[in-house]
């Protein structure tokens, strides 16, 4: 996996995999052997992969080496920080000049009479552990027992198992170093290029033109009561701010009305949330999971009489299998993995992959949850509705600085679908809705768009940047080509210039 071209990926800047031997032209790797080939003078920036790398990198410009603990925190944008906690490959040594640091900690140094530069981030690896090394949950033996049982969890009392999780403390507290350590690292990849470069380094904007941000309203439907009371509530606020929403829905849990499904996909879009919400989609093999997952989406299909595109696992359960099953069921995208959540109900740990981004896996588009669901903020951690909205709101204002998806998860059988929620939930869609530069969509709209830009690149001609599309591409006039031109204490510096250079990525960044 080419962990150093999915960053230059997110970002969209232009690369190549090639060997070129123009002097302007950044190099970028992740170990020495493909630095040697760089011509003398030429910016090179080194992201060590694992310890014996990185003692190999000082051995060879006569350097020190020791671990140490961290907890970054940089700017990515005035008044908006991205933390992330690891271990460094610090160097030491007379000839280091620190040109990125976070207080005393230098995360990129310059070797002083060369244009060398080397990060103590290991960029490859902690992206690896953070992002792919956390879509696997492990199930806790509280849970394993309970999906053991003849019948379904929902069937012991809500009282009681809310219990289990009022145990933890500070369920509702938001961390940023936990939320989005991945857009640190994104951070410092992108901060590396623009400094060791000494040039503006075209991007494509992550959103339509002239918007920062974007909310994706999701509703996960789990009972009758929530289906049939709920959702009109919910639905009413909606369609007065005009807000398309997912309605993700089992197909086999309670009956479903043919009427109301045909009526939310056509205010928002029916998803799939597996057949019957029993926590055992986890447990089951390959094989039944992909039978499953077509058997509720062409149920839900049917019903809807439309199609169903999207998948999220009950009680936010993820797993490679159950991604890769996503996909081979005819899914587009899946909003199953949480950004991060302080408490699983399935692990009883906290758990998340750390980015507030869509990413590809498994040929699908995975949508993070990226804002705290109702259930935990209102039934876990103890908030009253008004203070739950209040919470989500200070967590969007960070998501927006970040300039990510503010990915919002309500259940219409809770607080916000009964009488009385209506003014708060209304309070929060218009915190979002009077925001002109926020984009609202629905899970499939985003996943449409992502792909889009996916597809999109820049071009350098003759020192010069254009977008290139593919043909027939859907919003394509509505992409941004950006300039970063410089970083510093208010994060990036981004306008729109001319002359950028074309950034060279070595084949041995893959991991």
């Amino acid at each position: 996996m080419a962990i150093l071209q999915e960053y230059a990926d997110f970002w969209k800047v232009p690369y190549t995999l090639e060997q070129v031997q123009d002097r302007g032209q950044l190099f970028l790797t992740a170990g020495l052997a493909d630095s040697a080939v760089s011509p003398e003078g030429r910016p090179v920036i080194i992201s060590p992969v694992g310890t014996e790398e990185a003692k190999s990198v000082a051995r060879r410009f006569g350097l020190e080496i020791f671990k140490e603990e961290a907890l970054l925190r940089l700017p990515v944008s005035s008044g908006t920080f991205v933390s992330l906690k690891t271990v460094l490959n610090q160097f030491s040594g007379s000839r280091l000049k620190p040109v990125l640091r976070d207080g005393s900690t230098t995360i990129l140094h310059q070797i002083l009479g060369t244009n060398v530069h080397l990060l103590s981030t290991d960029l490859v690896s902690e992206y690896y552990r953070l992002i792919y090394g956390r879509l696997d949950e492990n199930p806790s033996w509280k849970f394993r027992l309970l999906a053991m049982m003849p019948f379904s969890y929902d069937k012991i009392p809500s009282f009681i198992r809310n219990r289990v999780f009022k145990a933890r403390k500070n369920i509702a507290q938001f961390r940023e170093e936990m939320l989005g350590p991945v857009e640190c690292l994104r951070t410092i990849f992108l901060a590396s290029l623009v400094i060791a470069s000494g040039k503006a380094i075209p991007r494509i904007g992550f959103w339509r033109k002239g918007r920062t941000h974007v909310l994706a309203v999701s509703h996960d439907v789990e009972t009758q009561v929530g289906l049939e009371d709920g959702a009109s509530r919910l639905v009413e606020v909606e369609k007065e701010l005009d807000i398309r929403s997912t309605w993700n829905i089992p197909s086999e849990r309670y009956p479903l009305s043919s009427q109301l499904l045909t009526y939310l996909a056509k205010t928002g879009e029916v998803g799939a949330h597996d057949t019957k919400h029993d926590g055992r989609l986890l447990f089951a093999r390959y094989k039944d999971k992909v039978e499953r997952l077509i058997q509720c989406r062409e149920r839900l299909e049917l019903l809807a009489r439309g199609r169903v595109r999207g998948f999220r696992s009950p009680l936010l359960q993820h797993s490679r299998e159950i991604l890769d099953a996503v996909g081979k069921a005819g899914y587009r995208f899946d909003s199953s993995v949480p950004s991060w959540e302080a408490l699983s109900p399935t692990s009883l740990k906290p758990h998340g992959v750390g980015t507030i981004f869509p990413f590809r896996i498994s040929g699908i588009v995975e949508v993070p949850v990226s804002l705290p669901q109702d259930h935990q903020l209102i039934r876990i951690g103890e908030l009253g509705i008004a203070q739950a909205v209040d919470r989500l709101i200070d967590v969007s204002k960070w998501v927006k600085g970040v300039g990510g998806v503010c990915v919002l998860l309500t259940h219409p059988d809770y607080e916000f679908g009964l009488e009385g929620g209506q003014a708060e939930y209304h309070r929060l869609l218009k915190s979002f809705r009077s925001d002109s530069s926020c984009d609202i969509l629905s899970l499939g709209e985003l996943a449409d768009w992502w792909t889009s830009r996916e597809q999109s690149q820049i071009r350098i001609t003759e020192g010069k940047a254009s977008l290139q599309q593919a043909n027939g591409q859907e919003g394509a006039d509505m992409l941004e080509l950006e300039f970063v031109t410089g970083y510093g204490i208010e994060g990036f510096k981004v306008e729109k210039l001319a002359g950028p250079s074309v950034i060279e990525l070595s084949k041995g960044s893959e991991k």
